[in-house]
């Protein structure tokens, strides 16, 4: 019976579409394709947020233990921001903080991994620095 239903309902619309005028259908037609393209879109604005943030989230963990590991102990959490580009070919991390000596601590770098295959690694190639000067070059945070 539910077949019987939706056939006629699909009937009823290739019908009604069909005794449209052309600029009638043509309307329709771009409207179905703009509602496809902004709901495209959306899907791919929360995947992309979805990646940002747990790029984030490994790099502000992992990027501390990172400079802790190169003798430059941080005095609290590195604030960190992560970028999709290239529709996920890449994230650009920023991260900044301060030593505990009272040093500017910067994390930069960037990632190919989509995030999540791991919760506490990321691979890419990334730099730390203290005051302008280098303190490690990792091609891994975390692990």
């Amino acid at each position: 019976m539910k077949t019987r239903l939706v056939y006629g309902a699909a009937v009823a619309v290739v019908l009604t579409f069909a005794a449209c005028s052309e600029d009638t259908q043509d309307a329709v037609e771009s409207d179905l394709e703009s509602a496809a393209t902004e709901v495209g879109d959306a899907v791919g604005d929360a995947a992309n947020d979805a990646a940002e943030a747990l790029a984030r989230n490994i790099a502000t963990q992992q990027g501390e233990e990172q400079f802790n590991n190169a003798g430059h102990e941080l005095a609290g959490p590195l604030t960190c921001e992560a970028t999709v580009e290239d529709g996920v070919a890449n994230i650009a991390i920023s991260c900044t903080g301060t030593t505990q000596a009272g040093g500017a601590a910067a994390l930069t770098g960037t990632t190919n991994e989509i995030p999540g295959a791991s919760v506490v690694t990321l691979d890419g190639d990334f730099t730390g620095t203290v005051d302008g000067e280098e303190v490690f070059s990792t091609e891994r945070l975390g692990g």
